[in-house]
């Protein structure tokens, strides 16, 4: 959802002009994203749908910040720091200021919370910073649609997770709106050196 967020902000807010070629990506990613989820037979629940709306709004507006805002200016390992930091005084109002934090108690945990402090944290955020300053807001975020995808490599490949026609289908979706984002500066009509004439 919020690819499409970043697309709205972006051409509401800043008068960006969206293509053609965005807008379709946005359209397949969307819907590669939506083929991929696998519902339990639960109700929908509204509460539920708020929330994932708030989120992925809150994800857009700090794109979009990144790219539009004095913290353009700010070196991605700080705007990282603070992010963090952010995340860091939530949490601990959360946990009742650390009241209802619990120790760690095999190796094998501890060496799962660091991978998932670095890897999917700090190196994701760093990663992501640097990619809005080169690429933009909006391209940013849909390539961001490849992250289910690693997801789902390593819930087939490691937990053996069953691989569906329909999540092949929604695989393919997403890596077309890769595609297009990555090769549509590139992508023009063929021969435009030829000029035609109106026949008389």
């Amino acid at each position: 959802l919020y690819p499409v967020l970043v697309a709205v902000i972006m051409a509401v807010g800043f008068h960006e002009k969206v293509s053609r070629i965005t807008m379709l990506s946005i359209q397949l990613a969307f819907t590669g994203l939506a083929m991929l989820y696998k519902g339990g037979g639960e109700p929908l629940s509204f509460l539920g749908v708020a929330v994932v709306f708030l989120s992925s709004l809150c994800y857009a507006v700090y794109i979009v910040g990144v790219n539009r805002s004095s913290l353009r200016g700010l070196p991605t390992e700080k705007l990282t720091f603070y992010a963090l930091l952010f995340g860091l005084s939530v949490y601990v109002v959360r946990l009742r200021f650390c009241a209802d934090l619990q120790a760690i108690p095999t190796p094998g945990l501890w060496i799962n919370a660091v991978s998932l402090a670095l890897f999917p944290t700090i190196v994701s955020l760093v990663t992501m910073a640097a990619a809005i300053r080169a690429i933009g807001s909006t391209p940013t975020a849909i390539l961001g649609a490849l992250e289910p995808l690693t997801a789902l490599f390593f819930g087939v490949v490691v937990f053996g997770e069953r691989l569906t026609l329909r999540i092949v289908l929604g695989v393919v979706l997403i890596l077309v709106a890769v595609t297009l984002i990555i090769a549509g500066r590139s992508l023009h009509i063929p021969f435009p050196h030829l000029r035609f004439r109106r026949a008389r």
